[in-house]
């Protein structure tokens, strides 16, 4: 305790004085009071103190609870949300719709949508390129493909499978495509073959045919004209191949957009086709084979057989005639035209002149260079036509008299 005065007269005091040496006065009293007094006001302000830190406590556990209750809330609002938009977006039906439009529109990414039932092919957006090549060109396919999975079942080599979950939770949906082995067959050994702008390799000899290492459009034998290779495994769609091989310093290129799993590219002309073609024409009914000419009527090649063949109608002295045509040899000039090598046996049937009913048979041979082109026309003589016969250099001509 401090210094103090004298509540009766004022003189100044010592701490721990209990009577006023001036005037008696009993001061312990006083500073017992004053003591008292002091320590109630500590014990008020201290009170004041606890309450207002309680208060501040209390406020600010109750605001951080709120900010934390808010943030639960938002939480729980946002997995609702969540759980309900993956129930829809993840029903079955909406994946199948999702995914056959998918590949129905080459613009859109569908590699997501599709799975294989095997390891060896890569799916990506450039590998499901062709399927959807395939539905948008056949979009009736697209629709039965759609009705087949909709009744649970499989549609030629595609199927609708779960394929593991989404975020766990909701079964994911794919369209499983069943890969195919493309075999393709050319007229060319050592064709070099395309798929989609990747190079899958050369067409080696078929196991059928005998191989005497020679190219079908050099060659006099046809029989050697089929090779075949099969390359795989590929996803089924509308693919493009392109099938290139040099042959005489010349390339021949001939391009094919196919869905099939076998193909045949022929770049070169076959000698049968050649010699089917141009028998056509060396008949007696040449004004029928105009279509198989260039220009039709207006070739000078068919205009040629036109007047060559009344000039024997004409002949009184030739009974009758026929024509039998060889071809020696196919060689390309460019990419879609050939030159061939051939030759025409013509055999008459002429009345003699002494007037009996004896006759001479006269054979005479001719040799042609003549022109074929490729046309894009498959449903005639084979996508060919005749540019030009060629001029005739007789190689023989001989006489048989019979009775």
């Amino acid at each position: 305790m401090k210094d103090f005065f004298c509540p009766n007269c004022g003189t100044k005091l010592k701490a721990g004085t209990k009577f006023c040496p001036n005037c008696g006065h009993n001061v312990e009293r006083f500073t017992k009071n004053s003591n008292d007094s002091n320590q109630n006001t500590d014990y008020i302000q201290g009170a004041r103190r606890e309450s207002s830190r309680t208060v501040k406590s209390f406020t600010q556990k109750w605001g951080s609870n709120k900010k934390r209750n808010n943030i639960i809330l938002a939480i729980i609002i946002l997995l609702i949300v969540f759980l309900t938009w993956g129930h829809f977006y993840y029903q079955e039906d909406n994946q199948m719709n999702r995914a056959t439009t998918a590949i129905g529109d080459p613009n859109k990414a569908a590699a997501k949508y599709v799975t294989s039932t095997t390891s060896q092919v890569k799916i990506n957006n450039s590998t499901v390129k062709p399927i959807q090549k395939y539905f948008q060109k056949y979009p009736g396919d697209l629709n039965s493909l759609k009705q087949k999975f909709s009744e649970g079942e499989k549609w030629n080599d595609y199927q609708f499978i779960q394929k593991g979950r989404a975020w766990l939770i909701w079964p994911r949906y794919k369209i499983q495509a069943e890969p195919n082995y493309i075999t393709v067959n050319a007229d060319q050994k050592g064709m070099l073959i395309k798929m989609d702008g990747k190079s899958l390799g050369t067409v080696t000899s078929n196991a059928n045919t005998s191989d005497n290492g020679t190219s079908d459009v050099n060659s006099s034998d046809s029989s050697n004209s089929s090779y075949s290779r099969s390359f795989g495994p590929y996803l089924p769609g509308l693919h493009t191949f392109v099938g290139t091989k040099n042959v005489d310093g010349h390339q021949l290129k001939t391009t094919l957009i196919s869905s099939d799993d076998t193909i045949t590219i022929n770049n070169g002309i076959s000698n049968d086709n050649a010699q089917s073609l141009l028998s056509g024409v060396f008949q007696n009914n040449v004004d029928d084979e105009d279509e198989s000419f260039v220009d039709g009527q207006n070739n000078t090649g068919y205009k040629q057989l036109v007047k060559m063949f009344d000039g024997f109608q004409d002949d009184d002295g030739v009974r009758s005639y026929n024509a039998k045509v060889n071809v020696n040899s196919v060689t390309p000039i460019s990419d879609k035209k050939f030159k061939v090598n051939y030759q025409v046996k013509f055999t008459f049937d002429n009345q003699n002149n002494d007037g009996d009913d004896s006759s001479t048979k006269k054979i005479q041979v001719f040799k042609y260079t003549g022109t074929i082109v490729k046309t894009n026309d498959q449903n005639s003589n084979n996508g060919l036509k005749i540019k030009d016969l060629g001029h005739a250099k007789k190689v023989s001509e001989s006489n048989e008299h019979e009775d």
